[in-house]
């Protein structure tokens, strides 16, 4: 303190035999300036250099402080060139009071050192409050007098006992005491809460006891801990003393908890709460503020009841009049509302002694996700006895559903120990679904009660056995097949499919889709689960089903995608499978993340994984389920993932997948209702089943097609066609037939061109059948071309189960007659779209107020009207939520263009329109036309994540179709690195944004007459 300026110190108690509890201080002192005197220094200048007691380096030093017999320590110093002769007479005095005078005899300082004095007369600061101390030199000598007196103003800071605290009195801090205040420098006491301190680690930390109305849990005051400005990081604590000196951790079990909310907090080590048992001692991390944070949601968390006592004692340490609690953040960016941006916000500090706690720590059993559950299913729980005692007869009890409690005893739990007890009792949960299970531990001296009871949802799912003979196929017509889903934000719906791309089940017409009419959530990870599988006997288990994918694809980078995971005990899950593990198993092989992230492949396709991929013995899959987990990032997102089709099944052949056979197999069929399989190079060509009818002698033969695409009757129809030919053709019932074809021969024809009048499936599930007889078998030959009279007949889809199996499908139809069997859609007489041709759909804005839909069509045969629908804003169009503003009726003109407008003049349009067309045939059935998004404001708020990043940066934003976006990012000294630009499409569009080298950066983003910037870290 040699320089004269301006001090300030901050003083807490040590610990120490002098201690008196209850005080801390805290300190202001001025230095005055040496004075005006010009030249040489004058002769015999004396300088009261400093106030060396009670403080040090702006610290206490002793405890005595607190005390009334604080030392009062002064340094004085000779600005002369010679040593000092004579006494020299000190002076202090407390708050203008009687002056404590001094004579230091004879102290012969040497020119320019100093000599430090300790009053005999000591301070009293006992009491809080505050304290200005006058310290000076009484030398009628020294000619310079300016530089004879200093000054200093102590505050002494309460610190009141907290006695006889209990749960239902506890202690309670709510910061309601406090004034709208922000700090941003280290801050010991705050206005209105002289208990709490403030440390920052730069001056980008900030604590605030307000941001706006709403902010509390109670009350209108919380503590926030935040960063003021965009940062590379700053670390943040608040503390509070608490004078416990009446607890003994060894005797009281004092307990504490807090509410706290997340305001967009990343995982960091700083986000922690510690407590030590004086302001001396080390710190003792007790609870993970990250780890068990909210949602950002706005909403607050209690914290569990933090054993206070137990940690000090496991830490040999105890409490004392300065015990202390410590709140840590680590802070980026600015807690700008409930849910945004970083930051902490602390309120409700409660601090009480509870008394023989024994708590319900689980419910052991039974399991969240349960197969096969009975009519004595046992129940488990395990219960701890936190207090420093033995405890005897603990009444506990369990219900269910609300019903009657069934109550017993545990004889007894050791001090500090947990204890697991199963019920003599049983639950029944022997039905299927879900029951509510609600336990209870009821010690009559426990006075806390927050941690006595536990509830839970059980689900029991039934355990279906499958055996080589006896697949599992579950295709949810008739129910959601005990499949069931949970998660967060869950998305998943049961029923008819009826969004914009995926409108239809794979087979019948219900499915299992992330939101049945419009897109899954952002941030959002939710999980379909299965029933449980018996597969131990089960030889070359195979799993297959029908899917429907459309997320949104970011390339390189991982944005949204789903997956599966196995579990065989209903607790641990492992991921199915990885890319390339099976047919269209997964499309992406992130590192250590294998899963389906896809755009806009949302025809119905099978997938299709051999268990065998399970690393456990076949006897252990007893209890074998599975559970579809889909997961999606912040924003940007489709309609997902749909399920059909479930087949888990024997799989020791698999299909045919040779050239076309030179010579057919042949089987004999009896009429025993068996399937009797046709098998080429050991592989399937066909399976059939007569009921009644011995078949006899029966050949099969598979052509396949390699050259150009195949067309008959207008239609593209597939590569893959096979003979069937029975010695016995009439049959008195149908036989069954299963005609196995490959996914990627059913692409081929999917993708087929060359003929633009010629209609064709959109996927395997339009496929129906087109089935050739002739008298002459000599003619069923695999070929169309030589087929003279006979008879064709065409299976509808309708009438044909399409199984998918294998590395492809079966398609499983009743025949009472064989021959040629091709594999086609039936053309216009069959599923295929309406004739009508839309040649062009818009939507544009007219004055900046209407809206003016035009299309144009051709070939109109048997419309009845056009419908034009729209979605007002994301969230609408996100749900699939169109409403219908006008119709026009259709001209029905054959030939030639149709041109049609609508004006959309609905007034006060504001955010984002989507504009769809629905065209509606005379017999009711109709289809929709794109959407077209027609930007008034943007809609959606422009951001950028993740950010921090470790360097691919996603800027979120939405502009009108064809409005440009610029982007450039600027380093930390104000240089472009880099330029980007995209197109709006009216929808909402993310730009991907790879920063190589770490630092700070600047985002400036451009578009629509919009322009914002963000900072970016890269990490």
């Amino acid at each position: 303190l040699s320089k004269d300026s301006v001090y300030w110190a901050s003083v807490r108690p040590l610990m120490g035999a002098s201690q008196r509890p209850g005080r801390r201080a805290i300190a202001v002192f001025r230095k005055p300036d040496n004075g005006t005197c010009a030249g040489t220094i004058s002769d015999s200048d004396l300088k009261l250099d400093s106030i060396l007691s009670p403080f040090t380096s702006g610290r206490l030093l002793t405890s005595s402080a607190l005390s009334g017999t604080v030392p009062v320590t002064i340094r004085i110093k000779n600005l002369d060139d010679a040593t000092t002769s004579g006494n020299i007479k000190v002076r202090y005095n407390l708050n203008g009071g009687t002056p404590h005078n001094e004579i230091i005899n004879n102290p012969n300082i040497p020119a320019g050192s100093t000599i430090t004095h300790t009053f005999n007369a000591t301070a009293d600061l006992s009491v809080a409050g505050t304290y200005i101390v006058k310290a000076w030199l009484d030398n009628n000598t020294d000619p310079v007098s300016a530089n004879d007196t200093l000054y200093f103003t102590c505050r002494q800071l309460p610190n009141p006992a907290i006695t006889g605290a209990t749960p239902a009195t506890p202690f309670i801090d709510n910061f309601d005491a406090a004034p709208d205040q922000s700090y941003t420098s280290r801050q010991i006491g705050f206005q209105g809460l002289d208990r709490y301190d403030f440390v920052n680690s730069s001056v980008n930390g900030r604590l605030r006891t307000f941001i706006n109305s709403g902010m509390a849990f109670s009350g209108n005051r919380a503590i926030t801990l935040d960063s003021k400005l965009f940062n590379s990081g700053n670390v943040d604590s608040l503390t509070g003393t608490y004078n416990l000196a009446s607890y003994n951790a060894a005797v009281n079990d004092l307990r504490l908890d807090f509410r706290f909310k997340n305001h967009g907090q990343s995982s960091n080590a700083a986000n922690k709460v510690w407590i030590r048992g004086n302001d001396q001692q080390n710190w003792i991390e007790v609870y993970d503020l990250a780890a068990n944070q909210n949602p950002v949601d706005g909403s607050y968390k209690l914290s569990s009841s933090i054993e206070l006592s137990d940690w000090l004692q496991n830490n040999s340490q105890n409490f004392s009049s300065s015990f202390q609690l410590r709140w840590g953040q680590y802070g980026q960016q600015m807690a700008a509302d409930n849910d945004g941006a970083a930051g902490y916000s602390f309120d409700d500090v409660r601090l009480y002694e509870v008394t023989n706690d024994m708590q319900l720590i689980s419910i052991d059993t039974p399991i969240v996700n349960s197969c096969g559950l009975s009519a004595n299913t046992p129940v488990k729980i395990t219960v701890r006895n936190s207090s420093n005692a033995t405890l005897t007869n603990i009444p506990v009890r369990f219900r269910v559903n609300g019903g009657s409690w069934v109550t017993e005893s545990i004889l007894s739990v050791a001090a500090n120990a947990s204890f697991s007890y199963t019920f003599t009792g049983t639950a029944n949960l022997s039905g299927l679904g879900s029951y509510l299970l609600e336990a209870e531990v009821d010690l009559g001296t426990d006075n806390y009660f927050p941690n006595d009871t536990m509830s839970r949802i059980i689900i029991n799912s039934p355990v279906i056995t499958i055996t080589n003979a006896s697949p599992y196929l579950q295709n949810f017509e008739s129910s959601s097949g005990n499949w069931y889903a949970s998660g967060t934000n869950s998305s998943w719906e049961y029923g008819t499919p009826a969004s914009y791309k995926i409108k239809r089940a794979a087979s019948g017409s219900k499915a299992w889709k992330t939101r049945l009419a419009g897109n899954y959530n952002d941030k959002e990870t939710s999980y379909l689960y299965s029933p449980c599988f018996d597969i131990s006997t089960l030889s070359n288990a195979t799993l297959s089903f029908s899917t429907a994918l459309d997320f949104e694809d970011c390339g390189a980078n991982l944005c949204d995608g789903a997956y599966i995971e196995y579990s065989i005990n209903g607790i641990n899950w492992s991921r199915l499978g990885a890319n390339g593990q099976g047919t269209n198993w997964y499309n992406k092989a992130y590192s250590g993340n294998n899963l389906w992230s896809i755009q806009n492949y949302h025809r119905w396709h099978v997938a299709t994984i051999p268990l065998s991929v399970i690393p456990v013995p076949p006897a252990q899959l007893t209890q074998l389920r599975f559970r579809f987990v889909m997961s999606g990032d912040e924003s940007v997102n489709s309609e997902g993932i749909a399920v059909d089709d479930i087949h888990i099944y024997s799989n020791p052949f698999g299909i045919y997948d040779g050239a076309t056979m030179g010579l057919p197999v042949t089987q004999t069929i009896n009429g025993d209702n068996n399937w009797v399989n046709f098998l080429a190079a050991g592989k399937l060509i066909a399976s059939v089943k007569s009921p009644v009818t011995a078949m006899g002698s029966t050949d099969a033969q598979a052509y396949i097609n390699t050259g150009a695409v195949r067309i008959a009757s207008n239609q593209f129809y597939h590569d893959r066609n096979i003979t069937i030919k029975p010695a016995t053709t009439t049959l008195a019932d149908s036989a069954t037939v299963r005609f196995y074809f490959l996914d990627s021969e059913t692409e081929q024809l999917i993708n087929a061109t060359g003929c633009g009048f010629c209609s064709k499936p959109a996927m395997a599930y339009e496929l129906g059948i087109t089935k050739y007889n002739n008298s002459n078998k000599a003619v069923e030959n695999g070929t169309l071309s030589d087929n003279p009279g006979g008879i064709y007949h065409f299976i509808i889809p309708a009438k044909i189960t399409m199984v998918p199996f294998d590395k492809g499908y079966y398609a499983e139809f009743k025949a009472n007659d064989f021959s040629e069997f091709w594999l086609n859609n039936g053309g216009i007489n069959g599923t295929t779209s309406l004739p009508l041709k839309l040649l062009s759909f818009t939507a544009r804005k007219q004055n900046n107020k209407d809206v003016l839909a035009e299309w144009v069509t051709t070939d109109e045969v048997n419309v009845g009207r056009f419908e034009l629908e729209v979605a007002r804003g994301n969230a609408a169009y996100q749900q699939n939520l169109f409403a219908k503003i006008g119709e026009l009726p259709a001209r029905n003109l054959a030939s030639g263009q149709q041109f049609y407008s609508f004006t959309d003049q609905e007034p006060g349009k504001n955010g984002v329109r989507y504009y769809r067309l629905k065209m509606i045939d005379q017999d009711g059935s109709f289809k929709y036309s794109p959407v077209r998004p027609v930007v008034f404001a943007e809609d959606v708020q422009w951001f950028v994540y993740p950010n921090p990043s470790p360097g691919l940066f996603n800027l979120s934003y939405q502009l009108p179709e064809g409005e440009l976006l610029t982007v450039k990012i600027y380093d930390a000294g104000g240089r472009t690195v880099q330029q980007l630009s995209a197109t709006g499409t009216g929808f909402v569009q993310k730009l991907p944004i790879d920063i190589k080298t770490g630092g700070l950066y600047m985002l400036e983003a451009s578009g629509g007459g919009n322009k914002q910037f963000f900072r970016l870290l890269k990490q």
